[in-house]
């Protein structure tokens, strides 16, 4: 083993001494050719003129992986011993921003189609434009547009013009009843970011809706054909500190959420809701990746057929059906398992095990009665994940679930994008 001599050692440690004081001289970036640089100087903690810090700089690396906006970020740092400063470059590979998409979900012979267009990099600074059509009994559309955050890094906000169209199953006790259902609304949202991981968001839509009965039944509804006018007021607060790597999630989302819809004129169809969503990822080796999340929702326990939760395999219990059944009470588990199986440049592809178990409070029901053993809805299954590493986060979903009480029932679904 080689000593150095005493002189050459305190040199070293004066060096590191002076390293790790330095200031930063100055931030760049290399790779963007959409991105604002001063827009991603707003996020990263590591400040022109402030002291450097080796551990901040590589939360700043994760910062901007988070954006869902670069296929890689990597950091260099280069030390200036007669200015004692440090110059800091972001090396950045930006993805593709502006692209069409195609969806068909597809669940035992029902499918949704869902065709737009987004920027979801508009005008460089992670704001989202676009607009959506959707194919689901009947045809519906949207147009959006997001910002995460202004320029004062403080505030955000979220609108969208709609018209959301289907054929809607009311319940009537034991009767269920279809009708054309035709919602259009104009949603504004607001944002407030307390730091990078805590934000609270605000706003409200007003709402017209029109139902026509597809069948002869005799209801007690205000008619066979009938308008509601509604206003909506909704805030909720959400914790974030989940980091992406690629196909790869790791950490905890807490969101609380709090709504009301009002019905003019009819009461029976407005009400409030309290919702408690958690998301938890955990890296498993190279390449598993383990997921849970937990949804619990409470809303005014009108009997009504207008119940605002529902058991569908699009949104929460795959494998169980096209809108199998309303309730004011939900409580929604999914646990899955992913593990990449290939990697490739363009593409990867993960297989899946995930169960999902789902239960209602029937309206007008105790709350008691969601947890008993025939209110539980329990389906496990197998499934795909194609990543295309061309257009960011698309990814391609099929899944095939039976319920374990009953192995005569279940079903493939598909779609874009990870369940949850």
């Amino acid at each position: 083993m080689i000593k150095l001599p005493k002189i050459l050692t305190f040199y070293f440690i004066f060096i590191g001494l002076n390293a790790f004081s330095a200031k930063i001289n100055s931030i760049n970036f290399e790779g963007l050719t959409t991105t604002k640089p001063d827009f991603l100087i707003q996020l990263i903690q590591s400040k022109q003129n402030s002291e450097f810090d080796s551990l901040k700089l590589k939360q700043d690396e994760q910062i901007l992986k988070n954006l869902n906006l670069f296929f890689s970020v990597q950091s260099k740092t280069k030390y200036d011993s007669l200015l004692n400063t440090i110059d800091i470059l972001f090396l950045i590979q930006e993805a593709k921003y502006v692209y069409p998409f195609v969806a068909i979900e597809g669940i035992n012979g029902e499918f949704k189609a869902k065709v737009g267009l987004n920027h979801i990099n508009w005008r460089g600074r992670n704001q989202t434009i676009g607009f959506l059509y959707q194919y689901y009994d009947r045809h519906s559309l949207s147009i959006y547009q997001k910002t995460p955050r202004h320029k004062n890094g403080k505030t955000g906000h979220e609108m969208a013009i709609s018209k959301y169209s289907t054929v809607e199953p009311l319940y009537f006790y034991d009767t269920t009843s279809n009708f054309n259902f035709d919602n259009y609304s104009i949603d504004l949202n607001g944002k407030y970011w307390i730091n990078s991981k805590l934000n609270i968001d605000f706003g409200g839509m007003l709402m017209s809706e029109k139902y026509l009965q597809l069948d002869t039944l005799d209801l007690d509804l205000p008619g066979t054909s009938f308008n509601f006018f509604k206003y909506q007021l909704k805030s909720s607060i959400t914790y974030n500190s989940v980091n992406q790597h690629y196909e790869f999630f790791d950490g905890l989302m807490l969101k609380l959420y709090l709504e009301t819809i009002q019905t003019k004129d009819y009461p029976m169809a407005s009400f409030f809701k309290l919702k408690s969503n958690i998301k938890y990822f955990k890296r498993i080796g190279k390449n598993g990746n383990f997921g849970f999340h937990h949804n619990f929702s409470i809303a005014t326990n009108n009997f009504s057929p207008f119940a605002p939760f529902v058991l569908d395999g699009f949104i929460n219990v795959r494998g169980i059906g096209n809108r199998v059944s309303r309730g004011t009470a939900e409580n929604i588990i999914n646990v899955e398992y992913r593990h990449t199986i290939l990697n490739k440049k363009y593409l990867s592809l993960q297989a899946i095990a995930f169960s999902d178990i789902g239960s209602l409070r029937q309206a007008g029901d105790s709350f008691e009665s969601m947890f008993i053993n025939n209110a539980l809805n329990f389906y496990s299954g197998i499934g795909l994940r194609l990543h295309s590493k061309f257009f960011y986060k698309a990814i391609f979903r099929i899944d095939y679930a039976v319920n374990v009480n009953n192995f005569n029932q279940g079903g493939f679904s598909f779609g874009l994008g990870q369940f949850f």
